[in-house]
């Protein structure tokens, strides 16, 4: 038999030995490529991108007298939310679930087992498999979030859910340091107000029982210098017990604020003890009783008012403090209706499985040739399995 060597024009041989079948071939993967493209549902999808904005160390550029060491620990630094957070809770369970029954997502996935828990959970592989899909670039920190669905408002609605779930979590949901420092605060606030307004009242009314009150200089400066310790001992407590909710009970910062209270309430026993001033809450026998309860009444507005205006600066703060460490979202791309289809690429699968049918067809003639070429070899393998 004569030996032929392989080469380009050899090929050109066999192709056109064997076009008959090459061509049926490819018509047949063409025929089915576009049958394929035709019948498989037609893909849309929506995507957003957004910035994580105070994603950021806070500090607070305020000074506050009388804040010390402790104060510095209280509205100081802390880290907060990254970009890479909010693909985390975007992708949680609980928000998962919540769009699944929004948009009825058991029916688009056409799941209907008798067991509803299988069917969410089935849900749950499906939703993050074939609809949503997240990223985020380190380098940029720019977060993307994409939906895909049989329908273009589909697509555009879960986005958008997404991005509004996203924003209220993070304004009412999310907890951080700073938030919880706010609301002690604002509690707070709120009772020293309360008391104030009342003890405003009391004064309005009593000094309308009162046809005159004569106050001696003496006895109004000891009830200011009372007064003024009163206050220090509840400023004291108050940053006693923002450092207890803030650190543990061994921490210097801790010690520090017990042994403030424990001077000034020392200095309070020792002033009582004098005999200079009266006791606690004032008792002032020696004026008139109409005077001592006028005294008395001025003391504890003195104090409150005190704890007000100490209060109040340090609530403010709080406020500006946890809206700088709240995550907002700075959309750069916001979600639109898709004008060309995600899926099926029609012309690409074509033409790609043309060629795919063509290569396939070559192949399927070479070998046939060698098949040919080596009819005597092969019937030597057969008779060998034979034996």
């Amino acid at each position: 038999m004569e030996e032929k060597n392989f080469d380009l024009f050899e090929l050109i041989r066999i192709i056109a030995a064997h076009r008959k079948m090459i061509i049926g071939i490819v018509l047949v993967v063409a025929i089915a490529a576009v049958t394929y493209s035709l019948l498989t549902p037609e893909i849309f999808s929506s995507s957003a991108s957004f910035f994580a904005v105070g994603d950021q160390t806070t500090q607070l550029p305020i000074n506050i007298p009388g804040l010390s060491s402790l104060a510095a620990n209280f509205l100081g630094t802390e880290d907060t939310q990254n970009a890479e957070n909010f693909i985390t809770v975007m992708q949680s369970r609980t928000m998962s679930e919540e769009l699944i029954r929004k948009f009825d997502l058991l029916s688009y996935f056409k799941l209907d087992h008798p067991d509803s828990l299988r069917n969410m959970d089935d849900a749950l592989i499906l939703l993050h498999k074939k609809i949503l899909t997240m990223g985020y670039d380190n380098g940029t920190g720019l977060v993307k979030v994409r939906a895909k669905s049989k329908d273009k408002q589909l697509s555009l609605d879960i986005v958008n859910f997404l991005l509004k779930r996203l924003d209220e979590y993070n304004r009412e949901q999310k907890v951080t340091k700073s938030k919880l420092n706010r609301q002690f605060l604002e509690k707070r606030v709120n009772e020293a107000k309360n008391t104030l307004d009342s003890l405003i009242v009391a004064g309005q009314k009593f000094q309308e029982n009162s046809k005159a009150i004569h106050l001696e200089s003496q006895a109004k400066s000891i009830v200011e210098a009372y007064s003024a310790l009163i206050a220090e001992s509840m400023k004291a407590d108050v940053d006693l017990e923002l450092a207890r909710a803030n650190f543990g009970d061994d921490s210097p910062i801790v010690k520090e604020a017990e042994l403030r209270k424990n001077s000034i309430q020392r200095q309070i026993r020792e002033l009582e003890a004098s005999g200079k001033t009266p006791e606690y809450l004032i008792n002032i026998s020696s004026l008139p009783k109409v005077t001592a309860e006028y005294l008395r009444l001025e003391m504890n507005m003195n104090i409150n008012r005190t704890v007000y205006e100490y209060l109040y600066p340090q609530y403010e703060a709080a406020r500006l403090t946890e809206l700088r460490d709240m995550p907002t979202i700075e959309v750069l791309d916001t979600p639109r209706l898709a004008g060309r289809r995600d899926y099926p690429k029609r012309a690409l699968i074509c033409i790609v499985s043309t060629i795919v049918g063509f290569i396939l067809a070559v192949i399927i003639a070479l070998i046939l040739e060698v098949m040919k070429r080596n009819q005597m070899r092969i019937a030597e393998i057969k008779k060998s399995l034979k034996k």
